[in-house]
């Protein structure tokens, strides 16, 4: 009986330890209250899931700018709908919600992360 509750335990552990369940546990920002953090019109570094690294300058007007891997700059607007920030330009729209992270924070698109933002 001992060790089947020693197994126990350790798959808890294990569980809880997993970023994606511990994440979950966590709520999500507001989506002003991410506008208001993003949209500072400072530069933020944006780590995108295919490694690729951008920079995002969101001003508080709803417009902004993107700089990534291209040697030319994009611009964007953005808007608070629903519970997502979403992110328009030429490419498309991205509708994420965020979580605070060390040093900024985690886009998630749906249950997966997407961009997370850091200075």
């Amino acid at each position: 009986m001992k060790k089947q509750r020693w197994i126990v335990v350790a798959a808890i552990a294990m569980l809880a330890a997993s970023p994606s369940l511990s994440a979950q546990g966590q709520a999500f920002l507001s989506s002003p209250k991410a506008a208001e953090i993003l949209a500072d019109g400072a530069p933020w570094s944006a780590l995108a899931p295919d490694g690729k690294t951008l920079e995002f300058i969101l001003k508080k007007d709803g417009t902004g700018s993107i700089r990534g891997p291209l040697p030319f700059t994009l611009s964007i607007t953005w808007t608070v709908k629903d519970d997502a920030m979403c992110i328009s330009g030429k490419m498309g729209t991205r509708c994420l919600r965020f979580r605070e992270a060390p040093g900024g924070l985690q886009g998630w698109d749906g249950d997966k992360p997407d961009l997370r933002f850091s200075r």
